[in-house]
């Protein structure tokens, strides 16, 4: 008898659940955090154990992917459409990427889920009844991997890479005319609905301030697990030789602190630096840099 995957509630008319062997891998915090690096490193170590690999994340649907980033340009999209734009997003992705990669038996990795949307709109003050009766046809991973940070450390890495964003630093929220004090507001609120997801969902949380070689090691030994049924304390296969190269071409697109560490992680000597987090002196310079950028 063939095994249906459970969603969290209603199933898509028409949408076959039997006979998925794949797995969905989904590595979830908010922007900043470093889910893109870890995922441009996951791939091609699981690709090089063998097994197929399909990416996906929010925003990359045929259907709506293009329409929200052009609609998010112009600033005007209520709560509410902006809700319904993600969910029809995410939708076309499980029909359309996501339930075919399964029934192949790829392993999805996903660049959030549901969860940054339920984490969005709830911040949003949407009614959490209806939110989550939206995304109630979402087919249920096999593993949550939460990378969690706090405001305070999340402040310097935004600042030091992409600056703050007006949809990320919850502007149409109108929490402060200030794009740095709004960023820190809605960013405290953010994680706390991350924190209460975290527990009711069940995810395996990762501390993001760790250095990227420690958190991909970790991933790596938690995904090893889910995968293989690996022991917790089991050796977790390494990388081949084109691990340093593939690491490096992480740090040509990363913010300059996320550099430093991709490329001390790809050094030939094999050993384990650690992050250089910014100084307080750097980092408020930095700060007050991104407020001033922000007016």
């Amino acid at each position: 008898m063939s095994l249906v995957r459970e969603t969290y509630g209603s199933v898509v008319p028409g949408m076959e659940l039997t006979d998925l062997p794949g797995k969905i891998i989904v590595i979830e915090g908010t922007d900043g955090v470093g889910r893109s690096t870890q995922i441009a490193l996951l791939k091609p170590w699981l690709e090089q154990q063998g097994r197929a690999v399909v990416d996906t994340g929010m925003t990359r649907s045929e259907l709506a992917g293009k329409g929200i980033k052009q609609a998010k340009e112009g600033h005007t999209l209520g709560r509410i459409t902006l809700t319904l734009f993600y969910a029809t997003d995410f939708a076309d992705r499980l029909e359309r990427e996501i339930i075919p990669a399964l029934r192949a038996g790829f392993v999805v990795l996903t660049d959030r889920y549901i969860y940054s949307l339920l984490a969005r709109a709830l911040v949003r003050e949407l009614d959490p009844v209806w939110v989550r009766n939206l995304y109630s046809f979402a087919v249920k991973p096999d593993a949550v991997f939460y990378l969690r940070i706090g405001v305070e450390d999340l402040i310097p890495r935004v600042v030091f890479s992409t600056g703050f964003d007006y949809w990320e630093s919850g502007m149409d929220l109108h929490p402060s005319e200030d794009m740095y004090e709004s960023f820190r507001k809605y960013q405290t609120g953010l994680l706390s609905q991350f924190d209460k997801l975290a527990e009711e969902y069940k995810f395996e949380v990762i501390d993001a301030t760790q250095d990227i070689r420690t958190i991909f090691d970790q991933l790596k030994r938690g995904i090893s697990r889910v995968l293989e049924g690996t022991p917790e304390n089991a050796p977790i296969p390494e990388l081949a030789k084109p691990a340093p190269a593939e690491i490096s071409q992480v740090a040509e697109t990363a913010s300059p602190a996320v550099a430093a560490v991709a490329a001390s992680a790809a050094s030939e000597d094999g050993h384990k630096r650690s992050t250089r987090r910014p100084s307080k002196k750097h980092a408020g310079q930095a700060v007050a840099k991104g407020r001033r950028a922000a007016h």
